[in-house]
């Protein structure tokens, strides 16, 4: 059985000398059986500082059969054949033989659990400092839900000291609803509960030592360690984060409520001004065509200047109400054929090609989920733009790419003044313009209503120019549906 064992067994005799010592002593220590036998354990096996101490137990024993260390497991030093030192763990037992004793000793060499303690030892001492340097409360809990090990951090945080929470459950910080996780029944310990959250962040609700709850976020990891799996949870308080997003919700439905309420004041308004305006212009220009000549030029001017003045009037109350039902009475976004929507906005547009004798150019163009009405009039919104904004002969191009994933980016080219780099934003605002009426015609909300096409649509809307060098202007659609 010695022979075979895989610790060290040594007997020694009252006196201390080696009467057996097995294979593995002498693969460990170095020495032969036939060497040490009828050697003391003090001149072999013990280091020199510690057989005087060796020695006074022995003493102590022979005469009253009583010894600390008989009996027990403990770890001590003892020293190989070469005079090399290396950790063991001992467990002496005494047995009789005849009227003297005899000392079983069985020995393991702990070299390498010891070089693991030490090196834990430092990945903890590391590991400790980075949780007093995290700016979040730090908390390991051990596989029984007990607090091990936290940083000052989660001191401020919860209100507690730290003597207050090591060796207390982690539900004395973490309420009701998260130690139901934890301990969800007899067969599932806190660490099985903990271990199925690892890597996720969790919201929940946090309780301070005065019992106030606060909101917290809380990202569990694991960590080894001598005494098993530990679990490592950063904390960290959500209150700030919590409010911010209820005052951006809260600002987001104002906006919405008041987008919608603008919308439908442009549209109600838009629509009621529209009888009485009409009336004006009716009016206006009877006046114009009976009167013309009949009363003084002067006369004549005011009548052309308010009749002016209300088709302006009109054509801007139009505009007003287009640009309002763009988010109100859009329809449904379908798989739409681009390049249908492009034909019918260039017949809408026939008579300012003929006249200006623009050549509009197009590469194939993809199917895309939108609004068919709304595509059009943006089409035609862009090409019209081009085609009035140019001295000589309008030249459009419009094309399309694919960007990642779903997204296809339109492009609306064109030779006409272009745009300094600081209008860029201001374009597409409502009522802007960058000539005058005497200029050009129009009422400033042509880019403003492309604007809200676009965005309604999910996309973007950009300009790219240099005055005298044309614009390109790029927006972009979301690609068919059966794309998916």
């Amino acid at each position: 059985i010695m022979d075979a064992a895989l610790d060290c067994i040594i007997m020694a005799d009252h006196q201390g000398r080696i009467i057996d010592f097995n294979p593995a002593a002498e693969q460990n220590f170095g020495y032969s059986r036939t060497a040490v036998i009828g050697k003391t354990v003090a001149e072999t096996i013990i280091p020199p500082a510690l057989r005087e101490a060796h020695e006074r137990g022995m003493a102590r024993y022979l005469p009253t059969g009583k010894a600390v260390v008989l009996g027990t497991r403990f770890e001590i030093t003892a020293m190989r054949a070469d005079g090399s030192e290396f950790p063991i763990e001992l467990a002496i037992t005494p047995a009789l033989v005849t009227d003297q004793p005899v000392f079983i000793a069985y020995l393991r060499d702990i070299t390498t659990r010891k070089d693991a303690e030490k090196h834990l030892a430092q990945m903890e001492g590391k590991y400790r400092w980075l949780l007093e340097a995290a700016p979040d409360a730090m908390v390991v809990v051990n596989e029984g839900g007990e607090i091990v090990l936290l940083n000052l951090q989660a001191e401020k945080q919860f209100g507690y000291r730290r003597d207050e929470l090591v060796g207390q459950q982690v539900n004395n910080i973490i309420p009701e609803g998260f130690a139901e996780r934890l301990v969800a029944d007899d067969l599932r310990s806190a660490a099985d509960a903990l271990a199925q959250q690892i890597g996720t962040g969790i919201e929940l609700i946090g309780r301070r030592k005065d019992g106030s709850a606060f909101p917290i976020e809380i990202m569990l990891s694991p960590l080894e360690n001598a005494e098993g799996t530990l679990v490592t949870a950063a904390i960290r308080d959500i209150t700030t984060r919590q409010e911010v997003e209820a005052h951006l919700v809260q600002k987001v439905e104002e906006l919405n409520r008041s987008n919608e309420e603008l919308a439908r004041f442009a549209y109600i308004a838009s629509h009621d001004l529209q009888e009485p305006l009409r009336m004006v212009v009716s009016f206006t220009q009877l006046l114009s065509r009976r009167y013309k000549g009949k009363l003084d030029a002067e006369a004549d001017e005011f009548i052309a200047f308010a009749l002016d003045g209300a088709t302006r009037m009109q054509r801007l109350i139009q505009d007003l109400l287009a640009y309002s039902r763009v988010g109100t009475k859009g329809r449904d976004l379908l798989d739409t054929a681009s390049e249908e929507a492009l034909q019918q906005a260039l017949k809408n547009l026939q008579g300012a090609i003929e006249e200006s004798g623009a050549r509009v150019m197009h590469d194939p163009l993809p199917t895309v989920l939108a609004d068919e009405m709304q595509l059009i009039q943006l089409f035609q919104n862009l090409i019209g733009n081009a085609i009035k904004y140019c001295r000589g002969v309008p030249m459009v191009h419009i094309s399309a790419a694919r960007m990642d994933g779903k997204k296809w980016i339109f492009s609306v080219q064109d030779n006409g003044f272009g745009i300094d780099s600081q209008y860029f934003e201001k374009i597409f605002g409502i009522f802007q313009r960058l000539h005058t009426r005497e200029e050009f015609s129009g009422t400033g909300i042509g880019l403003a209503i492309c604007k809200n096409i676009v965005e309604r649509h999910g996309g973007t809307i950009s300009v790219e120019s240099q005055p005298g060098q044309g614009s390109t202007f790029r927006f972009t659609l979301t690609g068919r549906e059966s794309e998916s």
